[in-house]
């Protein structure tokens, strides 16, 4: 979980509608934000907001959390797939 520079990350899998992998989730997510020390602390609350809003419309995605001692950051990356347009409702408007 922590690189020779001292960068922590984690990657947990975040699935909306499935309570075992949010409990999973959750524990994952818990137990790595309390492997810092006191003093690198962060509010995740607005990143957990904006997961359960996110969820709703993509149920599944990948979080990857790298986290700084240096710098003392912790930096959110998402990773999800986008369904396609059925060809039949994926018109262009007609070109000028």
């Amino acid at each position: 979980m922590a690189d020779d520079d001292g960068i922590r990350r984690i990657t947990i899998r975040y699935v909306h509608d499935d309570a075992g992998l949010r409990q999973e989730f959750d524990q994952r997510l818990a137990l790595f934000l309390r492997a810092h020390p006191p003093h690198c602390r962060w509010d995740i609350t607005p990143l957990v907001d904006a997961l359960d809003q996110l969820g709703r419309a993509i149920p599944s995605m990948d979080i990857t959390l790298r986290s700084d001692a240096a710098r003392a950051e912790l930096r959110v990356s998402l990773d999800f797939g986008l369904l396609r347009i059925p060809a039949e409702t994926a018109t262009l408007p007609p070109a000028p």
